[in-house]
């Protein structure tokens, strides 16, 4: 069942949630290898922004800063007949003293 919120973006943005394409979900780390996973767009939703700002995302090279932002992207003209968009996510390494 898609979301309230993934219904109202795909609306603003002039699309069928069930038109966009797949994201190739990268996790890069520190200390970490990098880690690739497909996700569906709805999956990857809740994936990648259900924990507020811990990471920073980056879809085919634009800064992205929310799921709505992320649904505009892939509306756009250029990126609309993909089968699979790439989704960069820099995850903040946590330190200790």
């Amino acid at each position: 069942m898609k979301s309230a919120r993934a219904r109202k973006a795909g609306r603003e943005a002039g699309v069928e949630m069930s038109d966009l394409p797949k994201l190739k979900v990268t996790w890069w780390s520190l200390g970490c290898q990098e880690e690739e996973t497909t996700y569906d767009f709805e999956q990857a939703k809740d994936i990648v922004f259900a924990n507020g700002a811990w990471s920073l995302a980056f879809a085919e090279g634009e800064v992205i800063n929310s799921y709505e932002e992320l649904v505009q992207l892939a509306a756009r003209d250029q990126y609309k007949d993909r089968e699979v968009l790439n989704l960069t996510l820099l995850v903040p390494g946590v330190g200790g003293g």
